[in-house]
């Protein structure tokens, strides 16, 4: 009896609390929205989970009597976690935006211009803001600023 409760329950949980929704303008159809959709919450599982998993592999304990070269071992990779979870943590950021962007249905369309981005780059990256043009042209202008 309780199985059948928790089998209940997380069906509930992995249903959205809303119909995902893409810009009026940005082409995409029901489907292609629901499966763009099931990929950021696959997506953000996934890193939620690793982003854990990082963080308490870095904060975890240096043994007392370790000598000065595994100490420093271990500090390197606690850096090393460290930045990674950094990442995943901006990573989720950007799939968090994605998602509430599919519940006000303002999803699929670049920020930068208002035009729609195409079906296979959101489908390589679901939570991307900008279409590849545009990101080309912010990527030359800031080259150009940086000489």
């Amino acid at each position: 009896m309780a199985s059948k409760k928790k089998a209940k329950a997380s069906a509930k949980s992995s249903k959205p609390k809303f119909e995902p929704k893409a810009h009026p303008d940005s082409g995409l159809t029901k489907k292609q929205v629901k499966a763009l959709y099931e990929k950021l919450v696959s997506e953000r599982d996934r890193v939620i989970q690793g982003h854990g998993a990082h963080l308490s592999d870095a904060i975890s304990n240096v043994d007392p009597l370790s000598d000065e070269m595994d100490v420093a071992q271990r500090h390197t990779e606690q850096a090393y976690l460290m930045r990674f979870a950094d990442k995943e943590r901006k990573l989720l950021v950007q799939i968090t935006n994605a998602i509430e962007k599919l519940e006000t249905g303002d999803y699929g369309v670049c920020e930068g211009t208002g035009e729609p981005i195409s079906l296979k780059r959101l489908e390589l990256r679901p939570w991307t803001r900008y279409s590849v043009e545009y990101k080309e042209q912010v990527e030359r202008e800031r080259k150009q600023h940086q000489r």
